[in-house]
């Protein structure tokens, strides 16, 4: 599909924006910066439990399929005489929705506003066992895989989609309408009195609302009061953990036009304190309208949150002590309130429709969906099975690649994460930037391990086919690991069996092969943990192997072989990002006809023709490094 050519954005779909204000935000947000938009809606009338309950009860599934064909036949028709719009934005739970807006806008960009999964919903509501979990994850990578871009919250929402839309994935933060900003407008400047504390949305897991409860039953002697506003399957535990504190006020709803002025008329807004996997990767709506609205923010302490530096009060999750101990403060402190607040209307800054649509217009100006990643090899599709899965299991956030060659790994690494790429030939470094700027993911190339700051460390430390091509190893594999944050995994791969050195080694530049043992002894040596060598590349490995040995004795027929230097190393290094790749076009193809290989290699991890590293950085101090600093380029293929 081509880039986007006009500024003209069209809002499509079944979504509700008085419960799902996220979509208005994007709206308000593309036009405040320069879009035409124009607006497609017909509300399906159905609750995000209604749709998550139609995977498991053949009623519901019923009732939400007659609701979705009335809501698609006002659509279709409202859609007839629009024309293409440069962009068509499906609103939230739009899984449905993105595939009829394919069909009817077959030459616009495609984005669909992803903020939950389904599946993600329902474990957390916990509405469903594992087959329905099963089914919804595939209703969401069918959704994911229909649109052109991806819109998530945060950086760690990006990092969970599924490998093949993370290179979709635009990071846009849900925000605040500009009706939040008005009424903190609107709401009387300094705080006096007891302290005011609201909480509003759906009483979930993911909310932590019993261990506001318990917060609420330790705080009740305090001259603190509550509004405690919303519904839920944990609303009735809440209530029993807050008890019968007489300042506590419960109500059950409050229309979306009128909550703004309410929450403004509060001290303190909470967020979410749950414990569950999720609550670490999402900053909840509530906690930026809060922001707007003048009040201090009091949410959980996770990853996600921790982005919004001191706008907001982090605590633990889970911990109801710590959270009333909060509470206590900035009742007591009415400076250490006064700050807070601040703090919260200058974070709003950045939460604005405007400000946090910037990505989402930078990308959609610079050339719509952006380019596919570069395609992979057949052998470098055989050690990315294996190594995606390792990327998927650790969740690490800071990740450094050593050596990314041509961008082949790192436009799959990067998105949805923090990445620094280190590749010494300035003429690799270009493409690999080059690559990763085309498909709209930010990323940082250095070109030596020397320009990192003296205490940077990584969640993430890659390195893959490139050990091999560096003469110290062992010196080199310690800088790498002193580079992994405590706690963090390094990831390398390299060609296996020190006796099946070839003329494709000779080409490559390659100083040696590895056995897993000797590898498996060697990141030991240089401070790793829980180190695990995989085999890749049975049995199709050894054919291709024979491939490249084959062309690369061709390419040195008739030359003689003296020592190499240095130089002829780095020389061959730097060529052997190019050997043997596949062209642009080919990347689906390859990907394609490597899925019998990938699945034939997972029966024997102990044989092949490469091998995959999996090390962890004890907890504690770094491991130890090197002076001295090696080269570090690899080759992609």
């Amino acid at each position: 599909m081509g880039g986007v050519t006009g500024r003209r954005v069209l809002v499509f779909g079944s979504y509700d924006a008085d419960l799902h204000p996220r979509v208005a935000v994007l709206r308000d947000g593309l036009a405040a910066r320069g879009w035409q938009v124009d607006e497609l809606n017909a509300p399906l009338g159905a609750s995000t439990a209604d749709k998550v309950s139609a995977a498991s009860s053949p009623r519901a599934a019923a009732a939400l399929a007659r609701r979705q064909a009335a809501a698609w036949r006002r659509l279709v028709a409202g859609a007839r005489g629009q024309g293409d719009p440069d962009v068509v934005i499906v609103g939230y739970l739009g899984h449905a929705d993105v595939h009829l807006a394919r069909l009817l806008f077959r030459r616009s960009t495609i984005v669909l506003d992803h903020l939950v999964g389904l599946a993600d919903t329902i474990s957390d509501r916990e509405l469903g066992g594992g087959m329905t979990v099963r089914a919804l994850g595939a209703v969401d990578r069918a959704a994911l895989a229909a649109a052109d871009l991806v819109v998530v919250d945060t950086p760690h929402q990006a990092a969970h989609l599924p490998e093949r839309a993370r290179t979709k994935a635009v990071v846009v933060p849900v925000g605040a309408g500009d009706e939040w900003f008005a009424a903190a407008a609107a709401a009387s400047g300094e705080p006096e009195g007891p302290l005011r504390v609201v909480f509003f949305g759906l009483y979930t897991p993911l909310q932590g609302a019993p261990v506001i409860g318990r917060a609420l039953d330790l705080l009740r002697d305090e001259p603190i009061e509550f509004t405690m506003i919303g519904h839920g399957q944990d609303l009735a535990a809440t209530r029993a953990a807050a008890g019968d504190s007489p300042r506590v006020r419960w109500i059950d709803w409050v229309a979306p036009a009128a909550l703004p002025a309410l929450v403004a008329g509060h001290d303190v807004c909470l967020g979410i304190v749950g414990t569950a996997a999720k609550a670490q990767r999402v900053v909840p709506t509530k906690v930026y309208q809060g922001m707007a609205a003048g009040c201090a923010v009091v949410t959980g302490d996770t990853p996600a949150a921790a982005a919004l530096g001191d706008a907001v009060l982090r605590v633990p999750v889970g911990d109801a002590d710590a959270l009333a101990a909060t509470l206590r403060d900035l009742h007591t402190d009415k400076e250490l309130l006064l700050m807070a607040r601040r703090r919260a209307q200058r974070g709003a800054s950045s939460v604005t429709p405007a400000a946090v649509t910037a990505a989402l217009d930078a990308r959609l100006s610079a050339g719509g969906p952006g380019a596919a990643p570069p395609p992979l090899t057949f052998n470098a599709w055989l050690r990315w099975d294996l190594i995606s899965s390792e990327l998927a299991a650790t969740g690490g956030r800071d990740v450094l690649e050593i050596g990314p060659g041509e961008g082949a790994a790192a436009c799959r690494i990067a998105p949805g994460r923090r990445y620094t790429g280190v590749e010494l030939s300035p003429r690799t470094r270009a493409i690999t930037e080059g690559r990763l700027a085309a498909q709209g993911t930010p990323g940082r190339l250095l070109g030596s391990m020397d320009e990192l700051d003296a205490d940077e460390v990584f969640d993430l430390v890659c390195a893959f086919e490139v050990i091999e091509h560096i003469e110290d190893d062992r010196t080199a594999l310690a800088q790498w690991v002193a580079r992994v944050r405590p706690g963090g995994t390094l990831l390398l791969s390299t060609p296996a069996g020190p006796d099946r050195m070839g003329p494709a080694d000779t080409i490559a530049g390659h100083f040696r092969r590895y056995s897993a043992d000797g590898l498996a002894d060697l990141a030991a040596e240089c401070g790793l943990a829980n180190v695990r060598v995989v085999h890749v590349g049975y049995p199709f490995g050894y054919a291709l192997e024979a491939v490249r040995n084959s062309v690369a004795r061709r390419r040195l027929a008739g030359r003689e072989e003296p020592a190499m230097s240095v130089a002829d190393v780095a020389e061959m290094t730097e060529g052997s990002s190019s050997f043997l790749q596949p062209p642009t076009w080919s990347g689906r193809l390859t990907r394609m006809a490597s899925v019998p290989m990938r699945w034939a290699q997972r029966r024997r991890p102990d044989r092949g023709t490469g091998l995959v590293l999996i090390g962890r950085a004890p907890d504690g101090a770094p491991a130890q490094s090197s002076e001295d600093e090696p080269a570090s380029e690899g080759d992609a293929g």
